[in-house]
């Protein structure tokens, strides 16, 4: 049994796009959503209930994904873009980390603070730090900037593409087509054709109008469809992941215990394994006989990757639903008289229970939280030797 849960981490390679199922396991639940929703952003195949998303949002406070048009409305749209250097790539693209209490503020002067600039630099460097929005952008002029610091306007321009090199990518841009082409030079994939389009073409990206873009630029429509998808996966606002200080952080659990009768039972909440549908319009299209070879081939290949990602959620939900019920049936005392009668708890003996890896139950409760009758706690706590 322990050998069947290592086999489906292997085939989860090939099963869910890239993302094998160790990673889908020891997400929270704020980043398994904010990878469900990127991936519905470029997968046609996946979809969610539209009343779920709902309750997703107000539970983490709306800070995911937002289509197209809703970046024209947030971001300003300054056409003075500084050019970043191509030969520069990103050590890693950004992929839904959660910073977890730390701003961005403080996030990027941690980088700052490892460089070695002089004095100067990181003071105007650090200023435009200071002054970046929620979102990442930096709304203040390099002349503003100049003027404010007395300083040199090359300089400021110097250090505002040095912060521009920080991790997350595209964050000190002063627009969303600026935005965009940072994160895809880091990415080593800013091409004269794209950037025409990021610079040209982007409000007919945002309402879907691949066509038009097609005729106006003579693009093949499955060229321009896959531009799309390039773009579609950037990150609109890289600050937005990051803590607050204006907003207040609430825990969300992922598992809860109810006392029915005399028993305790446990419930895996949805939101730490949401329950995600294939789109049967596009299984129908899949059937049709005059269908285009390309576009059957994209189809089918979506469908893989959409199938991969619901088994790796669903098995998600069935180990954490197993450790808890492990965890529970070992805390009886706790769950009774509160967390003096806490009980000594291995990884080793809930492995056992549950007839997994002790890796693996390392990888379900990172992260987790479980709600129990004397208040909300880490799973993790439960266990001596984690």
């Amino acid at each position: 049994m322990k050998q069947d849960f290592g086999f489906e981490t292997r085939r989860m390679r090939k099963d869910s796009d890239g993302t094998v199922l160790h990673e889908i396991l020891r997400w929270s639940s704020e980043e398994l959503y904010r990878y469900i929703q990127r991936e519905m952003e470029t997968n046609p195949l996946l979809k969610m209930r539209e009343d779920f998303k709902r309750e997703m949002d107000e539970a983490f406070g709306a800070r995911f994904p937002v289509d197209m048009d809703e970046w024209f409305q947030d971001a300003c749209d300054d056409d003075d873009i500084d050019n970043v250097d191509a030969e520069r790539e990103c050590r890693r693209k950004y992929q839904n980390m959660a910073y977890n209490g730390i701003t961005l503020q403080e996030h990027l002067m941690s980088q700052l603070k490892a460089m070695d600039i002089s004095t100067d630099d990181e003071r105007i460097a650090a200023f435009i730090i200071e002054n970046l929005d929620e979102n990442g952008y930096l709304p203040v002029s390099k002349h503003e900037i100049a003027a404010i610091l007395k300083a040199d306007r090359d300089r400021v321009s110097r250090m505002l593409r040095l912060v521009q090199t920080l991790d997350p990518p595209g964050v000190g841009a002063r627009s969303l087509r600026e935005c965009l082409l940072i994160q895809l030079s880091q990415m080593g994939k800013a091409t004269p054709l794209i950037k025409t389009i990021i610079l040209e073409h982007l409000k007919d990206m945002a309402h879907n109008r691949l066509g038009v873009i097609s005729r106006k630029t003579g693009i093949p429509l499955e060229e321009v469809q896959r531009i799309r998808d390039l773009i579609r996966s950037l990150e609109p606002k890289p600050g937005r992941w990051f803590a607050s200080l204006r907003e207040e952080r609430y825990i969300v659990p992922d598992v809860v215990v109810k006392r029915i009768g005399e028993e305790y039972h446990v419930f895996v909440l949805e939101h730490a394994a949401p329950r995600l549908r294939i789109n049967r319009m596009y299984l129908n299209l899949l059937q049709k006989p005059y269908l285009d070879k390309d576009v059957s081939e994209y189809i089918a290949g979506k469908l893989n990757s959409a199938l991969g990602l619901i088994k790796a959620v669903e098995q998600r939900r069935i180990a954490l639903n197993k450790v808890a019920m492990s965890i529970v049936s070992r805390q009886k005392e706790f769950l009774d008289g509160g967390p003096r009668y806490l009980r000594p708890l291995t990884m080793q003996m809930v492995a056992d229970d549950c007839s997994m890896h002790v890796s693996a139950i390392s990888w379900v409760v990172e992260g987790k939280y479980i709600q129990t009758p004397h208040g909300i706690f880490k799973l993790k706590c439960f266990l001596i030797n984690f």
